[in-house]
């Protein structure tokens, strides 16, 4: 199968399996029924393809689109009151980020530029389309930021629940 019907059959497949994930309402639904009706297919078809270089570019201008048509810019007076809790927390997470990446480096567990993407805090689809860009572990940047945003949508409910009273 040539790479481009191996991208069209994994975009197909992305499409059913992000459909079956909104449906079920899956955290993060769309993303999670795609990566794992993909994984799926390559795991049934046991398939080494990688998309082409090409394709992330793409993704980085989707996302810069999506990104961009987010803003308002009411925003920035809204970012204005809040400089400093936004710049402390961002420098406070990317710190913490940092250091996780540096002891699971020492320890052995992963690359540095790896663990730094992987503990980066963020939203998954910009990291991971960052780490297909940067040459690093996409599955392992995956991982982490699958698993984080299916505890946060899990134990945020809890913990709302708890803050609240």
């Amino acid at each position: 199968m040539s790479s481009y019907m191996t991208l069209a059959l994994y975009i197909g497949v992305g499409l059913l399996g992000g459909l079956g994930g909104a449906r079920l309402k899956l955290p993060a639904g769309a993303m999670v029924g795609a990566l794992i009706a993909v994984i799926a297919v390559k795991l049934i078809l046991k398939s080494e393809w990688e998309a082409p270089k090409g394709f992330g570019f793409f993704l980085q201008v989707l996302l810069g689109v999506l990104v961009g048509a987010g803003f308002h810019p009411s925003m920035l007076q809204t970012f204005h009151k809040l400089i400093v809790p936004v710049v402390l927390s961002s420098v406070v997470l990317v710190g913490t980020g940092l250091l996780l990446a540096v002891i699971f480096h020492k320890l052995g567990l992963l690359d540095l530029s790896t663990g730094y993407l992987g503990t980066s805090p963020g939203a998954m689809t910009v990291l991971v389309v960052l780490a297909l860009d940067s040459g690093v572990n996409t599955v392992v940047v995956t991982c982490f930021h699958l698993f984080r945003v299916i505890f946060v949508v899990l134990t945020a409910p809890l913990l709302l629940k708890w803050i609240s009273g």
